[in-house]
Protein backbone atom coordinates (compact mmCIF):
# COMPACT_ATOMS: atom_id res chain seq x y z
CA UNK A 1 0.00 0.00 0.00
CA UNK A 2 2.86 2.33 0.76
CA UNK A 3 4.23 1.68 -2.69
CA UNK A 4 0.90 2.71 -4.28
CA UNK A 5 0.75 5.90 -2.21
CA UNK A 6 4.28 6.77 -3.29
CA UNK A 7 3.52 6.09 -6.96
CA UNK A 8 0.41 8.28 -7.12
CA UNK A 9 2.21 11.63 -6.75
CA UNK A 10 4.75 10.54 -9.35
CA UNK A 11 1.94 9.58 -11.73
CA UNK A 12 0.22 12.92 -11.25
CA UNK A 13 3.52 14.69 -11.93
CA UNK A 14 4.02 12.74 -15.15
CA UNK A 15 0.49 13.54 -16.30
CA UNK A 16 0.97 17.22 -15.56
CA UNK A 17 4.26 17.28 -17.45
CA UNK A 18 2.69 15.46 -20.39
CA UNK A 19 -0.09 18.03 -20.61
CA UNK A 20 2.43 20.84 -20.63
CA UNK A 21 4.20 19.20 -23.56
CA UNK A 22 1.11 19.38 -25.79
CA UNK A 23 2.13 21.64 -28.66
CA UNK A 24 0.41 24.90 -29.37
CA UNK A 25 -1.16 23.60 -32.57
CA UNK A 26 -3.20 21.02 -30.59
CA UNK A 27 -4.41 23.73 -28.24
CA UNK A 28 -5.39 25.93 -31.17
CA UNK A 29 -7.34 23.16 -32.87
CA UNK A 30 -9.26 22.53 -29.67
CA UNK A 31 -10.26 26.20 -29.73
CA UNK A 32 -11.43 26.61 -33.31
CA UNK A 33 -11.36 30.42 -33.43
CA UNK A 34 -7.70 30.61 -32.35
CA UNK A 35 -4.51 29.77 -34.22
CA UNK A 36 -1.56 31.47 -35.83
CA UNK A 37 -0.19 33.01 -39.00
CA UNK A 38 3.19 32.53 -40.66
CA UNK A 39 4.85 32.88 -44.03
CA UNK A 40 4.10 29.89 -46.26
CA UNK A 41 7.57 29.85 -47.80
CA UNK A 42 10.24 27.16 -47.95
CA UNK A 43 12.96 29.63 -46.94
CA UNK A 44 13.10 32.86 -44.97
CA UNK A 45 14.25 35.13 -47.77
CA UNK A 46 15.01 35.73 -51.43
CA UNK A 47 17.01 37.96 -53.77
CA UNK A 48 14.98 39.59 -56.52
CA UNK A 49 16.40 40.11 -59.98
CA UNK A 50 17.14 43.61 -61.33
CA UNK A 51 14.20 43.30 -63.73
CA UNK A 52 11.62 42.32 -61.08
CA UNK A 53 8.38 44.29 -61.05
CA UNK A 54 6.70 42.53 -58.13
CA UNK A 55 7.09 39.85 -55.48
CA UNK A 56 4.28 37.83 -53.87
CA UNK A 57 5.08 36.43 -50.41
CA UNK A 58 2.45 33.88 -49.30
CA UNK A 59 1.07 34.05 -45.75
CA UNK A 60 -0.63 31.04 -44.19
CA UNK A 61 -3.58 31.47 -41.81
CA UNK A 62 -3.83 28.49 -39.45
CA UNK A 63 -7.26 29.11 -37.93
CA UNK A 64 -10.14 26.63 -38.40
CA UNK A 65 -12.98 29.17 -38.00
CA UNK A 66 -12.86 32.94 -38.46
CA UNK A 67 -16.44 34.03 -38.95
CA UNK A 68 -15.70 37.77 -38.90
CA UNK A 69 -12.51 37.70 -40.96
CA UNK A 70 -8.98 38.41 -39.83
CA UNK A 71 -6.56 41.20 -40.67
CA UNK A 72 -2.85 40.34 -40.53
CA UNK A 73 -0.61 43.35 -40.08
CA UNK A 74 2.95 43.60 -41.35
CA UNK A 75 5.74 46.13 -41.77
CA UNK A 76 8.96 46.59 -43.73
CA UNK A 77 12.15 47.01 -41.70
CA UNK A 78 15.42 48.24 -43.20
CA UNK A 79 18.50 46.03 -42.89
CA UNK A 80 20.82 47.67 -45.42
CA UNK A 81 20.23 50.73 -47.58
CA UNK A 82 17.02 52.69 -48.16
CA UNK A 83 14.18 50.57 -49.54
CA UNK A 84 11.62 53.38 -49.70
CA UNK A 85 12.61 54.44 -53.23
CA UNK A 86 12.27 50.97 -54.76
CA UNK A 87 9.26 49.24 -53.16
CA UNK A 88 5.66 49.99 -52.24
CA UNK A 89 3.19 47.78 -50.43
CA UNK A 90 0.30 47.90 -47.97
CA UNK A 91 0.42 47.33 -44.23
CA UNK A 92 -2.14 44.55 -43.75
CA UNK A 93 -3.54 41.45 -45.39
CA UNK A 94 -7.27 40.69 -45.12
CA UNK A 95 -8.61 37.16 -44.83
CA UNK A 96 -12.35 37.29 -45.53
CA UNK A 97 -14.76 35.23 -43.37
CA UNK A 98 -14.82 31.56 -44.20
CA UNK A 99 -14.32 28.22 -42.50
CA UNK A 100 -11.11 26.34 -43.09
CA UNK A 101 -11.16 22.69 -44.02
CA UNK A 102 -11.13 19.74 -41.64
CA UNK A 103 -8.11 19.85 -39.39
CA UNK A 104 -7.58 23.56 -39.80
CA UNK A 105 -6.08 23.55 -43.29
CA UNK A 106 -4.42 26.90 -43.89
CA UNK A 107 -5.78 29.67 -46.02
CA UNK A 108 -3.04 31.34 -47.99
CA UNK A 109 -2.96 34.91 -49.30
CA UNK A 110 0.04 36.89 -50.47
CA UNK A 111 1.68 40.14 -49.46
CA UNK A 112 2.38 41.97 -52.71
CA UNK A 113 5.54 44.04 -53.04
CA UNK A 114 5.68 46.34 -56.07
CA UNK A 115 9.13 47.38 -57.26
CA UNK A 116 10.32 50.37 -59.22
CA UNK A 117 13.69 51.93 -60.08
CA UNK A 118 15.61 48.67 -59.57
CA UNK A 119 17.63 49.52 -62.67
CA UNK A 120 19.08 52.53 -60.82
CA UNK A 121 20.29 50.63 -57.74
CA UNK A 122 24.06 51.00 -57.32
CA UNK A 123 24.49 49.32 -53.93
CA UNK A 124 22.65 46.43 -52.25
CA UNK A 125 19.32 47.12 -50.54
CA UNK A 126 18.07 44.63 -47.96
CA UNK A 127 14.87 44.75 -45.91
CA UNK A 128 12.67 42.42 -43.87
CA UNK A 129 8.93 41.91 -44.29
CA UNK A 130 7.77 41.25 -40.72
CA UNK A 131 4.40 39.93 -39.57
CA UNK A 132 3.53 42.03 -36.50
CA UNK A 133 -0.03 41.35 -35.27
CA UNK A 134 -3.55 40.23 -36.12
CA UNK A 135 -6.96 41.75 -35.49
CA UNK A 136 -8.20 38.76 -33.46
CA UNK A 137 -7.18 37.86 -29.91
CA UNK A 138 -5.90 34.31 -29.80
CA UNK A 139 -4.52 34.38 -33.34
CA UNK A 140 -0.79 34.66 -32.83
CA UNK A 141 2.18 35.51 -35.02
CA UNK A 142 3.87 32.12 -35.42
CA UNK A 143 3.42 29.00 -33.32
CA UNK A 144 7.02 28.05 -32.45
CA UNK A 145 10.62 28.67 -33.47
CA UNK A 146 9.98 26.82 -36.73
CA UNK A 147 7.48 29.43 -37.93
CA UNK A 148 8.78 31.92 -40.49
CA UNK A 149 7.44 35.32 -39.41
CA UNK A 150 10.14 37.54 -40.94
CA UNK A 151 11.03 37.33 -44.63
CA UNK A 152 14.20 38.99 -45.95
CA UNK A 153 14.26 40.57 -49.39
CA UNK A 154 17.55 41.55 -51.05
CA UNK A 155 18.02 43.52 -54.24
CA UNK A 156 21.15 43.32 -56.35
CA UNK A 157 22.65 46.30 -58.09
CA UNK A 158 21.61 47.09 -61.65
CA UNK A 159 23.55 45.35 -64.41
CA UNK A 160 26.01 47.98 -65.64
CA UNK A 161 28.97 46.25 -67.25
CA UNK A 162 32.38 47.71 -68.03
CA UNK A 163 33.87 47.89 -71.49
CA UNK A 164 36.97 45.92 -70.50
CA UNK A 165 37.78 43.24 -67.93
CA UNK A 166 40.88 41.83 -66.34
CA UNK A 167 40.63 38.04 -66.40
CA UNK A 168 42.45 35.89 -63.85
CA UNK A 169 42.63 32.25 -64.91
CA UNK A 170 43.06 29.06 -62.86
CA UNK A 171 43.83 26.00 -64.93
CA UNK A 172 44.47 22.37 -63.98
CA UNK A 173 47.98 23.17 -62.73
CA UNK A 174 47.15 26.46 -61.04
CA UNK A 175 47.22 30.08 -62.27
CA UNK A 176 47.91 30.75 -65.94
CA UNK A 177 48.59 34.13 -67.61
CA UNK A 178 45.99 36.81 -66.89
CA UNK A 179 44.68 38.87 -69.76
CA UNK A 180 42.41 41.78 -70.63
CA UNK A 181 39.33 41.30 -72.78
CA UNK A 182 36.69 43.64 -74.18
CA UNK A 183 33.02 42.89 -73.47
CA UNK A 184 31.24 43.76 -76.73
CA UNK A 185 27.40 43.98 -76.64
CA UNK A 186 25.66 41.68 -79.12
CA UNK A 187 23.36 43.79 -81.28
CA UNK A 188 19.64 43.26 -80.73
CA UNK A 189 20.08 41.49 -77.38
CA UNK A 190 19.98 42.42 -73.70
CA UNK A 191 22.94 41.62 -71.44
CA UNK A 192 24.60 39.44 -74.03
CA UNK A 193 28.24 40.07 -74.96
CA UNK A 194 30.94 38.62 -77.17
CA UNK A 195 34.56 38.12 -76.07
CA UNK A 196 37.52 37.24 -78.26
CA UNK A 197 38.98 34.99 -75.56
CA UNK A 198 37.74 33.44 -72.33
CA UNK A 199 40.74 31.62 -70.89
CA UNK A 200 43.25 33.88 -72.62
CA UNK A 201 45.26 33.76 -75.85
CA UNK A 202 48.27 32.14 -74.14
CA UNK A 203 46.38 29.57 -72.04
CA UNK A 204 47.15 26.56 -74.24
CA UNK A 205 50.85 27.47 -74.40
CA UNK A 206 51.00 27.72 -70.60
CA UNK A 207 48.96 24.54 -70.04
CA UNK A 208 51.13 22.47 -72.38
CA UNK A 209 54.42 24.14 -71.51
CA UNK A 210 54.91 24.83 -75.21
CA UNK A 211 55.01 28.57 -76.09
CA UNK A 212 54.53 27.66 -79.74
CA UNK A 213 50.81 27.38 -78.89
CA UNK A 214 50.62 30.98 -77.62
CA UNK A 215 47.95 32.87 -79.56
CA UNK A 216 46.24 29.68 -80.67
CA UNK A 217 42.87 28.33 -79.46
CA UNK A 218 41.81 31.53 -77.61
CA UNK A 219 38.36 30.07 -76.80
CA UNK A 220 36.09 32.95 -77.88
CA UNK A 221 32.49 33.03 -76.77
CA UNK A 222 29.18 34.73 -76.05
CA UNK A 223 28.49 35.63 -72.40
CA UNK A 224 24.84 35.98 -71.33
CA UNK A 225 23.80 37.51 -68.00
CA UNK A 226 20.43 36.04 -67.04
CA UNK A 227 17.70 37.77 -65.01
CA UNK A 228 18.78 35.95 -61.83
CA UNK A 229 22.41 37.04 -62.47
CA UNK A 230 23.48 33.54 -63.42
CA UNK A 231 25.77 33.46 -66.45
CA UNK A 232 25.92 31.19 -69.48
CA UNK A 233 28.85 31.08 -71.88
CA UNK A 234 28.44 29.75 -75.41
CA UNK A 235 31.64 28.89 -77.25
CA UNK A 236 32.19 30.50 -80.64
CA UNK A 237 35.63 28.94 -81.06
CA UNK A 238 35.61 26.47 -83.98
CA UNK A 239 37.92 24.10 -82.08
CA UNK A 240 36.09 24.09 -78.72
CA UNK A 241 32.38 23.44 -78.24
CA UNK A 242 31.92 23.07 -74.47
CA UNK A 243 31.06 26.52 -73.09
CA UNK A 244 30.64 27.38 -69.41
CA UNK A 245 28.51 28.88 -66.66
CA UNK A 246 28.80 31.04 -63.58
CA UNK A 247 27.49 34.12 -61.80
CA UNK A 248 27.71 37.88 -62.11
CA UNK A 249 28.14 40.16 -59.08
CA UNK A 250 26.44 43.31 -60.35
CA UNK A 251 27.46 45.42 -57.35
CA UNK A 252 31.18 44.76 -57.81
CA UNK A 253 31.12 44.13 -61.57
CA UNK A 254 32.76 40.70 -61.24
CA UNK A 255 32.09 37.51 -63.21
CA UNK A 256 32.92 34.11 -61.71
CA UNK A 257 32.83 31.56 -64.52
CA UNK A 258 33.79 27.91 -64.87
CA UNK A 259 34.64 26.86 -68.41
CA UNK A 260 34.38 23.31 -69.69
CA UNK A 261 36.66 22.24 -72.51
CA UNK A 262 36.97 19.47 -75.08
CA UNK A 263 40.22 20.60 -76.71
CA UNK A 264 42.48 18.52 -74.48
CA UNK A 265 42.13 14.75 -74.13
CA UNK A 266 42.43 15.21 -70.35
CA UNK A 267 39.15 16.23 -68.74
CA UNK A 268 39.40 19.43 -66.66
CA UNK A 269 37.69 22.77 -66.09
CA UNK A 270 39.07 26.31 -66.01
CA UNK A 271 37.97 28.98 -63.52
CA UNK A 272 37.78 32.64 -64.61
CA UNK A 273 37.49 35.74 -62.44
CA UNK A 274 36.60 38.70 -64.64
CA UNK A 275 36.86 42.09 -62.93
CA UNK A 276 35.66 45.28 -64.55
CA UNK A 277 38.32 47.92 -65.32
Amino acid sequence: MKKIIKLLPMLLLVLAFSCEQDDDSTRFYNETSTGWVEFATATSGTTVSPGSESLAIPVSLRVPVYANGISVNYTLQAVEGDFTSIVTTGSSLWFSPEQAGTGGDPRVKSIELMFQNLDTVTSPIVFDVVLTSTSVNGVNIGVDEGSIVSYRVSTPCAVITSADYNVDVIGPGGPTPSHTVALVPVAGTTNQFSVTSTWGPDFVGAATGNPAFNGQFPYSGIITINADLSVDVLSTDPDISSGGSGTYDSCNDVFLITMMQDLFTTDFTVDLTMTGL
